[in-house]
Parts: C-alpha cells; sequence; structure tokens
C-alpha cells in the first residue's frame, strides 16, 4: 500500500477540486481518496493532483525520424508508400527500430503520459516490435496495426495477414479511406470484431478536396460506410459531417501541433466544442510533434480563440479532459484510467505547487492548460509505478 498526502486534487469525470486530499494506492490502483484526513504517507506538499495524460493518437515508430520532413506537405512527408517517413523507415533494422520506439515511450513518460494509441506500421513485425519495446514499462500502448498492403508498394493484401494483424494488435489503424475499397475496410471491421477499428480522415486539404471533386462526399462521410471506432484529424470537417459525427457519437480525436506544423489547416475544435462533440488529443507523429499533452492543449486552446476572434470559444477545463478521460475512452481504456478517483489505475501526476505557472494564478485549471510543462511534474505515478519523484525521472530504462 502506498499513501500520498496533503494534495489537492482534480476528482472523477468533472475534476471536482478536493483540496487536502489523501490518496490511498492499493495493488497499483486507488483504494480511496479522503479528504482531512491525517495519515502517515508520502508528502506531496500541497501539490495539484490531475490525471495522467491519454495521447490518443501518435506515430512512435517515426521517433527515430525527428525533423525529417519538415517544410514539406504531409503527402510527401508521411502518405504511405512512398512518404519520406516511409523510405527512412524501411532502411532501419529491428534493433535500430526498436531502440528508437524505447526513446519515444521515454519522452512519454517524461511528459506524464501513461498510454497511447499508436498507429502501429509495418505489419504483424511493427506490431511486435512496439510490444518489445514496451515490455517492462508501466505505460499502456494501444497498438493499432496495419497490413504491409498499406504501408509499402507492391504488397499484395491476405485477408490472413489482417487476421495474424488483428490476433496480435488492439485493432486496426489505417493510413486514409484512399488506402482500399470499401469492401476492404468493412472485412477489416468484420475480422477486428469488438477491437478496435481507427482511420485518417481529412486531414489535408488537397485530400479533402479531392473526395469531394471525385466521390461528391467527404472522406467522413465516405469511412461511416464501415462504421470506425475513431477518426482522426478531421481538420476539414463539414457542417454536414459535425451533424452526423454528433448523432452517431462518433469517437475523434485532433492532432493541431502537427497539423498546423504540416500546414494543413486548423482543426474545427470551436465547432466541435459548441456542438457538443466531445474530441480527444493526439500528439501524432513523432517526426514533428513532441509528445508533451501540455503544449497540445494550449496550443488547441490558443489558436481556437485566435481563429474564432473569440476568447470564449473554448474551455480550459474541457481540454483538460480532451486530454485525458476523452482519449482514454477513444481508445476504450476508460474503465482504467483517464480520471482520478476510486477503482481506477493509480495514473495521476502531481504538479509542483510552488511551479510558476501557478505563482499568484486565479485559475489553476486554465495554468494547467496555458501555463505547465513537463518541467511541472513533481510525481508521476503510472499504474502503481514511480515514474517521477520529486522532479526526476526514476525509472530505470
Amino acid at each position: 500500500m502506498e499513501i500520498y498526502t496533503n494534495a489537492d486534487v482534480l476528482v472523477g469525470e468533472e475534476l471536482d477540486y478536493v483540496p487536502n486530499a489523501t490518496i490511498v494506492v492499493e495493488n497499483g490502483r486507488i483504494a480511496a481518496i479522503e479528504r482531512d484526513v491525517r495519515r502517515d504517507g508520502i508528502d506531496l506538499k500541497g501539490g495539484l493532483v490531475i490525471p495522467a495524460f491519454v495521447d490518443a493518437h501518435t506515430h512512435i515508430g517515426d521517433t527515430a525520424a525527428k525533423e525529417l520532413g519538415i517544410g514539406m506537405q504531409v503527402e510527401l512527408a508521411v502518405q504511405p508508400p512512398h512518404g519520406l517517413k516511409h523510405r527512412f523507415l524501411q532502411q532501419l533494422d529491428e534493433e535500430e527500430l526498436i531502440a528508437s520506439i524505447r526513446q519515444g515511450l521515454k519522452e512519454m513518460l517524461m511528459s506524464g503520459i501513461a498510454a497511447f494509441g499508436d498507429f502501429r506500421e509495418g505489419g504483424l513485425e511493427g506490431v511486435r516490435a512496439l510490444r518489445t519495446a514496451s515490455r517492462g514499462l508501466p505505460i499502456r500502448p494501444v497498438i493499432l496495426g496495419r497490413p504491409m498492403a498499406d504501408y509499402r508498394a507492391n504488397e499484395q493484401l491476405t485477408r490472413r495477414e489482417l487476421e495474424l494483424v488483428a490476433e496480435e494488435a488492439d485493432g486496426f489503424g489505417i493510413s486514409g479511406i484512399n488506402a482500399f475499397e470499401m469492401d476492404v475496410f468493412r472485412m477489416m471491421r468484420k475480422i477486428a470484431k469488438d477491437k478496435l477499428v481507427a482511420i485518417h480522415v481529412s486531414e489535408s486539404p488537397r485530400d479533402a478536396a479531392m473526395s469531394i471533386g471525385k466521390f461528391g462526399r467527404t472522406e467522413i462521410q465516405r469511412a461511416f460506410e464501415f462504421e470506425p471506432d475513431l477518426m482522426v484529424h478531421l481538420t476539414h470537417a463539414t457542417d454536414e459531417d459535425m451533424h452526423e459525427l454528433k448523432r452517431r457519437g462518433q469517437a475523434i480525436a485532433v492532432c493541431p501541433r502537427t497539423n498546423l506544423l504540416l500546414g494543413d489547416g486548423i482543426p474545427p475544435l470551436h465547432d466541435f466544442y459548441r456542438r457538443g462533440i466531445p474530441f480527444s488529443i493526439g500528439s501524432d507523429n513523432m517526426m514533428f510533434s513532441s509528445p508533451d499533452m501540455f503544449r497540445e492543449m494550449d496550443t488547441a486552446s490558443r489558436v481556437t480563440r485566435g481563429a474564432t476572434q473569440d476568447p470564449g470559444s473554448i474551455d480550459a477545463r474541457f481540454l483538460l479532459r480532451s486530454a485525458t478521460l476523452t482519449g482514454a475512452r477513444a481508445l476504450n481504456i476508460d474503465r482504467d484510467l483517464g480520471t482520478v478517483e476510486v477503482g481506477k489505475a493509480a495514473s495521476f501526476l502531481v504538479l509542483d505547487p510552488e511551479s510558476q505557472a501557478f505563482v499568484c494564478s486565479h485559475d489553476r485549471v486554465s495554468a494547467v492548460v496555458h501555463r505547465c510543462a513537463p518541467s511541472d511534474i513533481a510525481w508521476f505515478i503510472c499504474s502503481g509505478v514511480t515514474v517521477i519523484r520529486e522532479g526526476r525521472f526514476v525509472l530505470d530504462l
């Protein structure tokens, strides 16, 4: 049993503020959250406890390709099979790939990320590489594999490969709606059964325009045909798309920093927010963006308010949920992660109360979203394992 005392905790789905709390952890899970109870334990010195982050969309296998493709359009930089990143990654041997993924996992843990959803290229071997790299670490990968035909040119798609990928992965993560014919997507949906099927949609303005011109429908509308569990990007979602997203309760993930860097546009976060469409947040491609959910939240908030010219167009508390609970729900791991509450995995951050981010602050949630950084993490407990202790990364990698 571990007991953490003297903390201010944001509890549950609504992030209710509970001051002077004690958190009791047993077998890696939160057994109790007590208020104004004197107990011996680890003194958190008035730190603010928030849920550990869930990074809803990543490409962690690209860690070895940092800064490749800067200044290039997304199609040239990352689109399979001939994008720059794919040509580069095919030069790596298995040992180099696993080492680079391990580095990416370290960066995630240093940033307070407890789980992530990864679009894992490279077929079955790609899935296994991430399993190997994450072995022994408390972080939880949700591995969304893909067949080699969605990764390398001239690879023949077979049902057997799809079945093998689905068996060892947590589902499928497909590059885009143009990767296969609709009957293949429907076959994936059937093979996946209760596992996740996720897909990039409406990421670049060129692909969005091409879909309308060639098919008379948006990429999002076309993707509805095979009922994916998760749609990623939606940078160019239309009013009609959003109406249907809301009606279906479709899980979505947005990646504002990478969209901005690649010149793809600004995701319509205000429109999602005002329509009551929850969105999770992903740091996306390690080529372009570090796995820093503080920066993702801050960017999402500022670009939305700037683009709408309305300082009330989005809410800090909503964004903190987007980086935690909504991501856990999108990846179907919210039974364990996404909130600080009794019964959940003990995965939480303790933010340093003496951080400059909180000095003179009148709104601590806004400070988390707009001012905090990984350097402000005093403690990170991930499924009961101490990752950061008193500001120092203590895992032996």
